[in-house]
């Protein structure tokens, strides 16, 4: 028996001859699908026999059939085929069509309203790519979390990650009507300490409030009657009339444009949030990746 089994070109061709020979059940038909002879092709089958260390085919006069070995072996090599089509599939994609899976990470609230959409309309475009999207506010490591693309709004902390700024975010404060109807007046940022505020604990000032207009600045305290960690649920809160929270423009403005919610101290500016898209240096080179990323890239950046 030959002790070594590398997967060498002569070794391959030995396995498929087998597998041939192991569907039709017939050396002379196998021959023929594998373009050899007979001869040939009994001759492989013996070889890889002797490396395997193990007859593969029952043979008698009149059938053929595998042995054990031969059937565990055959369903080894059946998976080692389907592995590389995959794998020629995804580098030569037919019709230049896109395949492959993706991991994508994105925040959760944001990643809801603003991408969770984009990423459907990428997969009717390109029916082909398997994605496997991931909500969560949390930081991630994208080389242990096998992350193929993260989304992030905020600061970076990564900087070993390839970066592209796709948008910024404007955070500001809101209230629902029925709740300004009965509270003290609002004239002042600094006016907030007499209100009932909510707050998303996933904001990196946490109960600091950072108000400017111009020259002017307001750095106002609160003390949130409710905390959150989830910016849905903050904005839930905020219409239900329970009290003032900040909002991201992507889930308020279509609320204040509709009068569900007033946005407090127009002329008033908070610090906004610069949305990136991340992926590890190279993993743009994979065709699903490039094109999703330019995808995101102008879809983030037109709204």
């Amino acid at each position: 028996m030959n002790q070594s089994f590398d997967l060498t070109p002569t070794r391959l061709r030995e396995l498929r001859a087998f597998a041939a020979a192991a569907r039709q059940l017939n050396f002379s038909r196998a021959a023929l699908e594998v373009g050899c002879t007979a001869s040939v092709l009994s001759r492989r089958i013996a070889t890889l026999e002797d490396a395997v260390g193990a007859r593969l085919f029952l043979r008698t006069t009149r059938r053929m059939a595998l042995t054990v070995r031969g059937e565990q072996l055959l369903a080894q090599w059946q998976r080692m085929e389907t592995l590389m089509m995959e794998l020629a599939a995804g580098l030569h994609p037919p019709n230049g069509e896109l395949s492959g899976r993706l991991c994508v990470h994105l925040p959760a609230s944001y990643g809801r309203y603003r991408v969770a959409p984009l990423l459907a309309a990428f997969m009717h475009e390109h029916p082909g790519v398997r994605i496997e999207a991931v909500y969560d506010d949390a930081w991630v490591d994208m080389v242990a979390g096998k992350v193929d693309l993260a989304v992030r709004v905020g600061q970076l902390a990564d900087v070993q990650l390839v970066a592209r700024k796709v948008n910024r975010m404007r955070v500001f404060p809101c209230a629902s009507p029925e709740y300004l109807a009965s509270a003290p007046a609002l004239r002042d940022p600094a006016d907030l300490k007499a209100h009932r505020c909510i707050t998303f604990s996933g904001y990196r000032r946490g109960t600091l409030w950072p108000f400017t207009r111009k020259r002017q600045r307001r750095a106002v305290r609160i003390d949130p009657v409710l905390a959150c960690n989830d910016a849905q649920a903050v904005r839930d809160a905020v219409l239900a009339g329970v009290g003032i929270g900040l909002q991201g423009d992507y889930m308020a403005d279509p609320l204040v444009a509709d009068g569900r919610l007033v946005e407090l101290f127009p002329d008033w500016r908070l610090p906004v949030f610069d949305v990136h898209l991340l992926w590890l240096p190279g993993a743009d080179r994979a065709p699903a990746s490039r094109r999703l990323i330019d995808f995101l890239a102008e879809a983030l950046a037109g709204g």
